[in-house]
C-alpha cells in the first residue's frame, strides 16, 4: 500500500525548509539574543565590573605620587604631677590642651610607587584584554547556543514527523493484519517502531526545553519563537584556505592570548616592586601647628612651622624583601609557562577549528546530495511495497533514513556556522557586525 496524500504533503514541506516552524509575528533572531544578553548576560556584566575596577586602581596609583596634605586636631583634659628633689614647683595640676596641625607630605624618589604605576597600567592592559575576550565569547555562546536549540527543535519536528508517518504506517498494517493482507510479523515490527519513535519525541522535548533554558541563561528572559534557517544560508569560505594563515592570526590577535602575554609584563613589573624593598625612601614635607597647653608652669600657647626632607633606608628586614622577590620571580616563571600554554592550546584549537569549519561545508554538501538520494530511494521502496515486492519494514527503515538524512542536513548548517564564527572568535575577529551579518541568513 502507498502512503496518504496527508504523509506526501508532510514530506514535501520538510524538503522545503530544515525546520517546518510556522514564523511568527514576532520571532527572535541571534541579533535579537544577542541585544538582550548584552544587558543581562552575567559573564559580561562581570567581566565588564573588573575592567572599571581595574581602571580604578590607576587613579590610586598616580595619587599616590601625588602631594597629601592631611589636617589633625586634638583635644585633651590632662592631670600632671611634677615630683621635683631640686628649686622649683612641685605638686599636681590640672589642664586643658589642644592641639591642631596641618601637613603636606610630597614623595621624591620612591621606587616603589614608580613601578606600581607601571604594574597598574600593565594590569588594566590585561583586563582590557579579558573584556576583549569575553565579548567575542558572548557572541559565541549566543550563536552557539541558537544553533543548538534550533537544531533541537529540528529534531523534535523530525521526530514528530517520523512517529506520525510511522503511526500512519501502524494503522494501515492493523487493518491490513485484520483482513488478513499482512502478516503479524509486519504488525509487529510497526508497533515497535512507533512505540520507539513515541520515546525519540519524548526525549526530543526535553532537549528543546533545556536548549531554551540555556538561552534564557545568558538573556535572562525566556526567548520567543526563533526564527528558523532560510533560503538566505550560505556558507562563507575561510579566506584563505591556509590553516597556517589563521593560526598565525591567532596568535597575534587572540584576546586570551593578548592576556597572557600582558600578564607575563604585569610579573616582571612584580619582580622590580619588590626589588624596590631595597631602596631608600625619600620624601619631603611641611607642616604648622598651634598647641595650647598648661601646667605648673603656666600656659603655654605655640606656633610651630616645619619643612623638611625624610630619608628612610631600609637595613635588615628578616630577610622578607628577598624572599618577596624570590616569589615574585617564580610567579613570572609561572606566568611565562601559562603564556606558553596558552599559545600552544590556541595553536591547536584554531587548527582544529578551521579543520572543523571545512568539513562542515563539505557536509552541508554531501547531505545536500543524500537528502536527494534518501528521497528518490523512499519513492522507490513505496512504489515495490505497493507491488508486494517490498515489505513494511523496508518502508518503515527508508522513511528513518530521509529523516535522518535531513536531520544531518540541517545540522551541518548549525554546525558550520558554530565553527566558522569560533574561528572567527579564536582568531580575534568576532564583532557584533558579524552577528548583524549572520542575521540577515534568518526567516524573520
Amino acid at each position: 500500500m502507498y502512503l496518504s496524500v496527508e504523509f506526501k504533503s508532510l514530506l514535501l514541506a520538510f524538503a522545503l525548509t530544515a525546520s517546518a516552524s510556522i514564523v511568527s509575528a514576532e520571532t527572535d533572531t541571534p541579533l535579537s539574543i544577542f541585544q538582550l544578553a548584552e544587558k543581562n548576560d552575567a559573564e559580561i556584566l562581570a567581566a565588564f565590573a573588573a575592567l572599571k575596577a581595574e581602571r580604578e586602581t590607576k587613579n590610586q596609583s598616580v595619587g599616590a605620587l601625588l602631594p597629601s596634605i592631611a589636617f589633625t586636631a586634638e583635644a585633651a583634659a590632662n592631670r600632671e604631677n611634677v615630683d621635683t628633689t631640686g628649686v622649683g614647683l612641685s605638686g599636681e595640676s590640672t589642664f586643658n590642651s589642644h592641639d591642631i596641625a596641618l601637613t603636606l607630605k610630597q614623595p621624591v624618589f620612591r621606587k616603589d610607587l614608580f613601578t606600581d604605576l607601571n604594574i597598574t597600567d600593565s594590569k588594566i592592559l590585561v583586563a582590557e584584554a579579558e573584556y576583549s575576550a569575553a565579548q567575542q565569547d558572548l557572541i559565541t555562546r549566543v550563536l552557539q547556543r541558537f544553533f543548538e536549540a534550533l537544531a533541537a527543535r529540528d529534531n523534535l519536528e523530525f521526530s514528530v514527523a517520523e512517529r506520525e508517518a510511522i503511526k500512519e504506517q501502524l494503522e494501515l498494517t492493523r487493518k491490513l493484519y485484520k483482513v488478513g493482507k499482512t502478516t503479524a510479523t509486519d504488525f509487529l515490527e510497526a508497533q515497535a517502531a512507533f512505540d520507539l519513535a513515541d520515546a525519540q519525541v519524548i526525549a526530543a522535548q526535553d532537549l528543546v526545553k533545556d536548549t531554551l533554558d540555556g538561552i534564557k541563561e545568558i538573556t535572562g528572559v525566556s526567548p520567543k519563537q526563533l526564527a528558523p534557517l532560510g533560503n538566505q544560508f550560505k556558507p562563507i569560505t575561510p579566506e584563505p584556505l591556509d590553516s597556517e594563515h589563521w593560526v598565525a592570526e591567532a596568535e597575534e590577535k587572540n584576546p586570551t592570548l593578548i592576556a597572557a602575554r600582558y600578564q607575563v609584563q604585569t610579573s616582571s613589573y612584580e619582580v622590580e616592586r619588590f626589588k624596590s624593598g631595597h631602596y631608600p625612601k625619600f620624601d619631603v614635607f611641611a607642616s604648622v601647628s598651634n598647641v595650647e597647653t598648661g601646667g605648673r608652669f603656666g600656659d603655654s600657647n605655640i606656633d610651630d612651622a616645619r619643612i623638611g626632607v625624610q630619608l628612610e633606608f631600609p637595613i635588615y628586614t628578616g630577610g622578607q624583601v628577598s624572599s618577596r622577590v624570590r616569589e615574585a620571580i617564580n610567579r613570572k616563571e609561572q606566568a611565562r609557562d601559562e603564556l606558553l600554554g596558552t599559545l600552544r592550546s590556541v595553536v591547536r584549537e584554531t587548527s582544529k577549528v578551521f579543520r572543523n569549519t571545512i568539513t562542515a561545508m563539505n557536509r552541508i554538501k554531501a547531505l545536500s546530495v543524500a537528502v536527494e538520494s534518501t528521497e528518490t530511494a523512499l519513492k522507490a521502496i513505496r512504489a515495490g511495497y505497493k507491488a508486494g515486492t517490498r515489505t513494511n519494514a523496508d518502508l518503515l527503515r527508508a522513511q528513518r533514513e530521509l529523516y535522518k538524512a535531513r536531520l544531518d542536513y540541517a545540522a551541518s548548517k548549525y554546525e558550520y556556522a558554530a565553527n566558522y564564527f569560533q574561528l572567527k572568535n579564536i582568531t580575534g575577529n568576532l564583532g557584533k557586525d558579524d552577528v548583524e551579518i549572520i542575521n540577515v541568513w534568518f526567516d524573520n
